[in-house]
């Protein structure tokens, strides 16, 4: 068994996921708008980095990253490898073996997976919860493929947290933090682009020094959250603002994998698309996907504060848990704000590096 020498396709991809997920009853299709773009030579992302994939025709398929930005803030030749799906142990060897391979050519050392290019873009093996659906924006992955990577050579380097904020009850209300000379605005829906824009340059400043997070272009951004105007009620998307400057930023979106779950094609289908904005009543929790504020003014309780604004906002619209997902597990500011509302563990994802 060998990976493909020629150039591997999306229907690769999709063949490889529908065999491995065939018999399961929560799976939810991954996005696959960032992957069909790299694919195609068109994502913003290779403006900056490089991918290339490789696949075991109808056994496994992962794609290979570089990105310079990534090396810059970690100070060594870091690449990745996402995108990873495998229908057997050998499979997925013989794949992420052709992806190290790759790799080490372009000057890489250490390699961590399954990270595609940046978190951003889907990141994390998942190591609990495997009945039930994956969490909106988090990876899915059956329990053997731990035992995959470890026996390719990985072995667990860090990871993210996902932790649950319970909305029916009353320890959410708790926590105060009265920063007099702060107001909050909604992101606007007619200008949504130009908001995710915004965020985007934020977020690079807030997250520069967490662990595993690297910058990403407002294309990029663009290119990832353009489609989910749809699925984002504006009360859930907000900045706050100090002296008529934006300074921090918190954005949620319900967790639309409950009513997806198991639709078979992509969540940014066109079916997937129409089933977020008519079903999304129906959805019970919501995902508090970042919360940041710039680092100047960081620890003078603003994040503390967009933290109460989001839970206060999923609760008035009938959310009944509120899920903060994909703190690294380095990141002591983002559980120490958690805990303050109640917050408990409830999901893992591990990162897995080899050396090359």
């Amino acid at each position: 068994m060998h990976a493909d020498s020629r150039s591997p396709t999306l229907g690769d991809y999709r063949d490889v996921v529908r065999r491995v997920y065939a018999d399961e009853p929560a799976f939810v299709h991954p996005d696959v708008g960032f992957l069909s773009r790299v694919l195609s030579g068109k994502a913003a992302y290779l403006r900056h980095g490089s991918a290339r994939a490789f696949s075991v025709e109808g056994r496994a398929f992962a794609v290979g990253f570089v990105d310079p930005r990534v090396q810059h803030k970690h100070g060594r030749a870091l690449g990745s490898i996402g995108f990873f799906e495998a229908t057997s142990r050998a499979a997925a060897i013989d794949v992420l073996t052709s992806t190290c391979e790759w790799l080490a050519s372009r000057g890489v050392t250490e390699t961590w997976a399954p990270l595609n290019g940046n978190p951003l873009f889907g990141g994390g093996l998942r190591e609990d919860r495997f009945d039930g659906p994956p969490f909106v924006g988090c990876a899915h992955q059956p329990p053997a493929y731990r035992s995959y990577v470890e026996a390719a050579g990985f072995v667990r380097v860090g990871g993210f947290q996902n932790f649950e904020i319970d909305l029916s009850g009353d320890a959410w209300r708790a926590p105060s933090a009265e920063v007099t000379d702060v107001t909050f605005r909604r992101a606007s829906r007619a200008r949504f682009l130009e908001e995710v824009r915004r965020f985007m340059a934020m977020h690079n400043e807030a997250f520069a020094d967490v662990w595993s997070e690297a910058e990403v272009s407002p294309d990029e951004a663009v290119e990832l959250m353009g489609r989910a105007r749809l699925a984002v009620p504006t009360p859930l998307f907000e900045f706050a603002v100090r002296d008529g400057l934006e300074i921090g930023f918190v954005l949620s979106m319900p967790d639309v994998n409950e009513v997806l779950a198991p639709q078979r094609s992509p969540v940014t289908s066109a079916s997937g698309v129409w089933k977020i904005a008519t079903r999304r009543r129906h959805v019970n929790s919501v995902g508090l996907l970042s919360v940041g504020v710039l680092p100047a003014l960081q620890g003078q309780g603003i994040g503390t504060m967009l933290t109460a604004r989001a839970c206060r906002a999923a609760h008035e619209l009938g959310f009944r848990r509120l899920e903060y997902a994909l703190v690294a597990e380095s990141n002591d500011a983002s559980k120490t704000t958690v805990a303050r509302f109640g917050g408990k563990l409830c999901r893992t994802f591990g990162v897995y590096s080899k050396d090359l």
